[in-house]
């Protein structure tokens, strides 16, 4: 299968990227089988696990793949451009930062932490609300406009 995507078929534009968060990622063909997607879907969840994308060794990626580092560079680029096309959807972005939080205030009471897990908490609390008093006043902005 050739590495290409829709994003380059459309001049690099990213906005028909795919949401490599929802390819799964096989388990039981060896990742130099991979399709770019599922390359690239491992890819992310590498970086989501390391915890950033320079954490990852293009030289042995291009290893464990079969594929050359510019392919790699170039993958790691195309997740750059989806995540930021993904990231745009305030709804998707807040879900995915509500289960960060509860699995970290989760972690932090296991450890014993219920100060940091309160503080967390409370921090959670006000972001949620001035992402809701957000959302309000671009309600109430589409309806000014609308009425104009």
């Amino acid at each position: 299968m050739p590495d290409t995507d829709s994003a380059v078929m459309n001049g690099g534009s990213g906005r028909d990227s795919p949401d490599y968060t929802a390819v799964e990622v096989p388990t039981t063909k060896p990742p130099e089988e991979f399709s770019y997607q599922e390359r690239r879907a491992d890819l992310l969840q590498q970086i989501r696990d390391l915890g950033h994308p320079s954490m990852i060794n293009q030289v042995e990626a291009a290893d464990r793949y079969g594929v050359s580092q510019s392919q790699i560079s170039k993958d790691l680029s195309r997740l750059a451009e989806s995540v930021r096309e993904h990231i745009v959807d305030r709804d998707r972005r807040a879900f995915t930062v509500d289960a960060v939080v509860r699995r970290s205030i989760q972690g932090l009471l296991e450890e014993g932490e219920y100060r940091q897990a309160a503080q967390t908490a409370l921090d959670w609390d006000e972001w949620i609300t001035e992402f809701h008093d957000l959302r309000e006043l671009e309600r109430q902005v589409e309806e000014l406009k609308a009425n104009q």
